[in-house]
């Protein structure tokens, strides 16, 4: 039965993105379901979803990792290499789709904007790619029971606010959504498979990167959503606090 339960979550959430990728684009439903989902902020207001949206930004991510250098190097390891994988299909496929993003297609009236208004390089979402490729490992990793949905249902919200925030295709979401998954698989078999989590090097790189980027983020990293700015700074200041107090009991718990 576990086995089961870990099949359908290893599969499950990449191919029901494939499936309504395929579904949007066949049914010809991808300009009408933006316009849906791009209204959701007349109800919540704008700060609500440039909050939620920045919590895909790929420093953010990253800082997200830095809690767990100490007890878990082997699901930051993991993550770092799912990240090289998702960052050769968010850009690889920015490039060769070279599809236009909303701002660059609909009248401007027709449609609201939060925050800065890219017009270029829609498909997949990056935003969409690095929230699942975090979510994919942690859940492939960690995660377990019902702990899974909370967290798959907090990256659905964060991949839907692209649309909300006026700025990519619910094609794009979904792109996002399956590349991100599948990066995080792969990501999980090449650590499994090169479990260097403890040697200096690689340690010493998988503390650096997640620490550069919470403060990065402490110290004014702009995303252009300026609702989100206390935010951020917020998630680097106390990922950089649990990392300094994972430090400080572990040297105790050693000393004793």
């Amino acid at each position: 039965m576990r086995s089961r339960v870990a099949a359908a979550w290893q599969w499950g959430p990449p191919l029901c993105a494939l499936l309504l990728l395929v579904a949007v684009y066949a049914s010809g439903s991808n300009r009408a379901l933006f316009l849906f989902l791009n209204h959701f902020s007349a109800y919540s207001g704008d700060a609500v979803w440039a909050r939620l949206t920045a919590m895909g930004d790929t420093a953010v991510i990253l800082a997200l990792l830095l809690p767990w250098w100490r007890k878990r190097p082997d699901l930051v390891w993991a993550a770092l290499l799912a990240a090289v994988l998702a960052t050769l299909w968010t850009h690889g496929l920015k490039h060769l789709a070279d599809v236009p993003r909303p701002p660059a297609v609909l009248e401007p009236g027709s449609f609201h904007v939060i925050g800065p208004a890219h017009r270029a390089g829609s498909f997949p979402s990056g935003h969409s790619t690095a929230i699942f490729t975090l979510l994919g490992v942690v859940v492939l990793t960690s995660a377990a029971g019902w702990q899974r949905w909370p967290l798959l249902a907090f990256a659905i919200l964060v991949a839907i606010s692209r649309s909300v925030v006026g700025v990519h295709w619910p094609i794009d979401l979904l792109g996002g959504m399956l590349g991100g998954w599948l990066s995080a698989l792969g990501g999980v078999w090449l650590a499994r498979r090169w479990p260097w989590e403890q040697r200096p090097f690689v340690r010493w790189l998988c503390a650096a990167i997640p620490a550069l980027a919470a403060v990065m983020l402490l110290f004014g990293y702009k995303t252009g959503y300026a609702e989100a700015a206390l935010l951020q700074q917020g998630v680097g200041a106390a990922c950089l606090a649990l990392w300094g107090l994972g430090w400080v009991f572990q040297r105790q718990s050693s000393k004793g």
